[in-house]
């Protein structure tokens, strides 16, 4: 098994070899059934603390009286701020502009994104909180869009765009190491939907194969399951037809997405539905 491990991905044909050179395994992963969603029924990320996005996306809870917070200058320059409302203490993190606050479950760190220049705009980093400076840049030399951190801390996932494509890229980044595995690029400009396993062993993700003609939007997308550790992936839904999207783990053997089917002219109306999975594995997930 050959692990797709990049310390520092400096250009767009590094980040290709890297995953080209990542051998593929057969698909340990079966589908059991495909059903509407039970009642009672919640997604585990919607459940859990700082796995699902604040409301605010400015204004972001963490642990104890602890809030992250965006805030402008007089210039109108986006700057990441701490403040602890116990104390009413309140620090400027980082001297670069900065967006879309993340905490790790643990509390102890901060995934955002920063300006490093008009070619670099939304770059992802990793803030520790305890010293308010910069841990990690990963200099992925591409965006950092939608993110999540693992269940356990140690990962932050995210897309984004490679500069000087239209490419999209999925890749996580190990904490503290800095390690980056690329899961996934598209030849087209889509922006991947993916979710963290319970037990944070897997990532979901649905994987847009096709663009309306006049449009952005996925008219065809299938969903996957990879292991953020090594980079492999694995089909799990592949069906021309569908778009599946939005896949949310309820357990690690139960996956939600939402299905709408295309008939060559419109995406037909969304269905919620549940896909049940049984997994080939010596060490086998705990639901």
């Amino acid at each position: 098994m050959k692990t797709c491990y990049v310390t520092s991905v400096t250009t767009l044909i590094v980040v290709l070899s890297a995953l080209a050179s990542c051998s593929q395994p057969s698909n340990p992963w079966t589908v059991v059934s495909v059903r509407e969603r039970h009642p009672g029924e919640v997604p585990f990320e919607k459940a859990t603390r700082y796995l699902w996005p604040s409301p605010d996306a400015n204004n972001v809870p963490g642990p104890d009286s602890l809030v992250a917070r965006i805030r402008t200058n007089e210039e109108y320059h986006p700057f990441l701020w701490l403040e602890d409302l116990r104390t009413g203490e309140t620090v400027r993190v980082l001297d670069d502009w900065t967006s879309a606050p993340r905490w790790s479950p643990d509390g102890k760190y901060i995934g955002c994104v920063v300006w490093k220049s008009v070619g670099r705009p939304h770059e992802l980093i990793v803030v520790d909180v305890a010293t308010k400076t910069l841990l990690l840049d990963p200099e992925v030399r591409a965006s950092g869009s939608l993110m999540k951190w693992s269940p356990d801390s140690r990962t932050l996932a995210a897309d984004g765009v490679i500069y000087g494509g239209p490419r999209t890229i999925l890749y996580t980044l190990s904490v503290p190491e800095g390690g980056v595995i690329v899961i996934d690029t598209l030849d087209v400009l889509s922006d991947y939907k993916f979710s963290w396993s319970p037990d944070g062993r897997w990532i979901a993700f649905s994987r847009p194969t096709e663009l309306h003609p006049v449009g952005e939007d996925p008219v065809a997308a299938d969903l996957w399951i990879a292991d953020p550790e090594t980079g492999e992936k694995w089909p799990v839904l592949e069906t021309p037809e569908f778009v599946e999207s939005n896949p949310l783990w309820i357990t690690n053997r139960t996956i939600q997405i939402d299905r709408s089917r295309w008939n060559g002219d419109e995406r037909g109306v969304e269905q919620r539905v549940v896909i049940e999975l049984s997994k080939e594995d010596s060490h086998p997930a705990q639901d």
